[in-house]
């Protein structure tokens, strides 16, 4: 059974190094790319598992040339794969990314289809799974709201990732526990952080975050805004930090750290993976025992 079920996207990154992002009708040069698997719910399941956590992705991958590897990476990382389209034709969801010399990256995606989940009965799906934690990153929003309002009736925690506002998210609001958004995340109407925390706050959800990169995480938990500052460490590679965020927020949250505390020590986790290139070498580079 797992501690937490990660639903949503899974992607391949395809992450070029180089010494600053090209102008305008540049062409430039850089070493072989590193071939990754990625996406918001796929990172944060990663950074769960390697903190001793048993976790659960729900996930669409489909029959494409990417399906061997993409289900290795979960397997060696120990974490459950459950691919709700796995007996579709369907093109993996790429992402080329392009990272400077200061750790800085541009990413040019795509939006992944809206599939359903036909084959699962999500009744019969989380009594199965029985987890104590969601976190949904919002994709897949038919998969999504018919997951999340099962979990609501069954009381089971929903973590959000919100990396910028999609226009589903007015169905799926009321569903949540907890939001943990970006700072490019700005509902309508908002544009400010403390209108998006209000914004929240309004629909009656008690505990946000924002996180803002290297600036202060801003808080709140029924009240006023708080900060919680980022620690410095050297910057190599963001790719993937704001996902391992959320993934070490569920373990953490899981272990029982109240929503401060789950925070602090998962930004300092965040804050570490930083000073490795790509998003899987700092779990065989970063020592386990600091952080569980």
């Amino acid at each position: 059974m797992p501690d937490v079920l990660f639903a949503g996207l899974t992607t391949i990154d395809i992450q070029y190094f180089v010494d600053q992002f090209p102008g305008s009708n540049q062409k430039i040069k850089s070493a072989s790319p590193a071939i990754l698997v990625g996406g918001p719910a796929a990172n944060a399941a990663a950074a769960y598992a390697f903190l001793k956590g048993n976790a659960t992705i729900l996930t669409a991958i489909g029959r494409n040339p990417f399906r061997k590897t993409i289900l290795k990476d979960f397997g060696s990382l120990n974490i459950g794969a459950i691919d709700f389209i796995e007996d579709e034709e369907q093109e993996a969801v790429l992402a080329t990314v392009i990272t400077s010399s200061n750790g800085d990256r541009a990413i040019v995606s795509h939006h992944p289809d809206d599939h359903s989940a036909r084959s699962i009965d999500f009744g019969n799906f989380l009594e199965q799974l029985n987890p104590s934690i969601i976190m949904i990153d919002g994709f897949y929003p038919t998969m999504t709201l018919e997951l999340c309002q099962e979990a609501k009736r069954r009381e089971v925690t929903v973590v959000f990732d919100g990396g910028s506002w999609k226009t589903h998210l007015d169905e799926l609001i009321p569903l949540l526990d907890i939001v943990i958004c970006s700072a490019d995340f700005m509902p309508p109407g908002c544009s400010t952080h403390s209108e998006v925390i209000d914004f929240f706050q309004a629909h009656g959800i008690k505990r946000i975050a924002i996180s803002r990169g290297e600036h202060s995480i801003l808080f709140s938990e029924e009240g006023d805004i708080k900060e919680i500052p980022v620690g410095k460490r050297l910057v190599i590679d963001s790719l993937g930090a704001g996902d391992f965020l959320h993934g070490a927020f569920c373990y953490y949250w899981h272990k029982g750290l109240d929503f401060e505390a789950s925070l602090r020590a998962s930004s300092e986790f965040a804050s570490a993976t930083c000073s490795y290139k790509g998003t899987r070498t700092c779990f065989s580079e970063l020592i386990q025992s600091e952080f569980v």
